[in-house]
């Protein structure tokens, strides 16, 4: 009986340290690659270290974001408030040692932009047409639609667009487009929103990403590739890459003068509302939308 219960506590002992050594070695992993990686990939394994308690990881993540030009409103947004508040006292911290690499916003017009950005989080346009008229500033001061894109409903983003006073190509202090934001973001509704109205699928990130390219790098070939079943949710991901690729081949097919689609292009896009149709997409009727003044054009 000794021998069986030591053989057994041996045996669980083995699997315990094996488990802890995958552990350490996937850390040392991620550790690797925060150095390397897009500031906006470290903010997932930023929250997955909060998450599980890896104070190792954890620590290593804020280091890299209070080094980075991430913004204090994506911080904010995006990070759990003991997080956004440690990363920004070390920001304030390292100012007189090193220049920073965030570009200071006078307080008074922080305070503004805040205000137009709750207003945005309470869905109330109006509002926000109200601040700006009494402030004296634009939507593009504060990066209004930015904010939108990455964070209200669809249905907000289209009123913001409806105002007609944003620029859908201003780059933001990181050199983001509204629809580098939107393809990171990956809801259909809001690119094609975008698109109609006049932004450009090829412009490119600081680091030469254009937003297909984007879509493409946080999304997984399994996803992309995934069939859904009539019913169920349509493949976002697909959708969004699919219709950022058309857009960009309508342009480079458009003579100097004439926005036309080549035949190809359009055979394609009907083929693609054919099979939408045929399993009665809910995204049909907007994609139909988009894409329904192009192939009248070919």
């Amino acid at each position: 009986m000794c021998f069986l219960v030591f053989f057994y506590l041996s045996w669980i002992v083995r699997i315990v340290f094996s488990l802890f050594n995958v552990h350490l070695s996937f850390q040392r992993r991620l550790l690797n690659f925060i150095e390397k990686a897009l500031v906006e990939d470290v903010i997932p394994i930023l929250m997955a270290a909060f998450h599980y308690q890896l104070d190792q990881l954890l620590s290593h993540c804020i280091e890299r974001l209070v080094r980075s030009d991430l913004d204090s409103t994506c911080i904010d947004k995006e990070l759990p408030d003991e997080i956004s508040s440690k990363i920004k006292l070390l920001r304030k911290k390292s100012l007189p040692e090193a220049e920073s690499s965030v570009e200071e916003v006078d307080p008074i017009l922080e305070k503004s932009f805040r205000r137009i950005h709750k207003a945005l989080d309470s869905d109330d346009v109006e509002l926000v047409e109200l601040l700006l008229s009494e402030s004296n500033l634009t939507l593009d001061d504060a990066y209004a639609l930015h904010y939108a894109v990455a964070y209200c409903d669809p249905k907000i983003v289209k009123e913001v667009l409806s105002l007609g006073s944003a620029d859908l190509n201003l780059r933001n202090s990181r050199g983001y487009s509204v629809l580098h934001v939107a393809a990171r973001r990956k809801e259909p509704s809001i690119i094609m929103a975008l698109l109609t109205r006049g932004a450009s699928a090829s412009e490119t990130t600081l680091d030469g990403q254009n937003a297909v390219a984007i879509c493409r790098r946080l999304t997984r070939p399994k996803d992309y590739n995934e069939n859904t079943k009539q019913g169920q949710e349509s493949n976002k991901d697909r959708i969004c890459i699919d219709v950022l690729e058309t857009d960009m081949r309508r342009r480079n097919s458009m003579s100097a003068n004439v926005s036309t689609l080549s035949p190809s292009v359009a055979d394609d896009l009907s083929m693609k509302l054919d099979y939408l149709e045929n399993r009665g997409d809910k995204y049909l009727f907007i994609l139909s939308n988009f894409f329904s003044p192009m192939l009248k054009m070919s």
